[in-house]
């Protein structure tokens, strides 16, 4: 099982860091929650306890999964924190919300919630929409979105 972790949200006031990222897991099913915590506790170098899987999503005919996940008490390098202070104001909105509460709700709502996103990534959006509740009205809005 290979992790890729592609972003790392710091949250300060409840002490986590939010991961976001994608396993290949080639050749085997889709990881358990417990086998995810446990490939991520060795790769940040902390306690399986530590680690709380929020959501798996599997992409379609792949063997490739994107995980959303949150360390407790996660800590963040010097590096990483420049990064997250320079990318805080450009997107501190969008990284805030999760993808899920924005396609929460009704239609007209999520719409509304994507709107005010500075730079949404629709095709993740589509990817969690279609897993979740798989709205027509949504799925053509996103796909309509990612055309333009």
């Amino acid at each position: 099982m290979d992790i890729t972790i592609e972003k790392r949200r710091r949250n300060p006031l409840l002490d986590q860091v939010g991961l976001e990222g994608t396993v290949d897991h080639s050749g085997n099913a889709t990881p358990s929650s417990d086998s995810l915590k446990e490939a991520l506790s060795d790769e940040l170098g902390t306690d399986k306890e530590d680690i709380k899987i929020v959501k798996i999503f599997t992409f379609d005919g792949m063997q490739k999964s994107r995980f959303w996940a949150k360390e407790i008490g996660g800590t963040v390098d010097a590096e990483e924190k420049e990064e997250t202070a320079e990318t805080k104001d450009e997107g501190a909105e969008e990284d805030d919300q999760d993808i899920s509460e924005v396609l929460s709700g009704s239609i007209s709502d999520a719409k509304e919630r994507i709107e005010e996103m500075d730079d949404p990534d629709f095709e993740l959006l589509l990817e969690v929409e279609q897993e979740n509740k798989d709205r027509k009205g949504m799925k053509k809005f996103l796909k309509d979105k990612i055309g333009e």
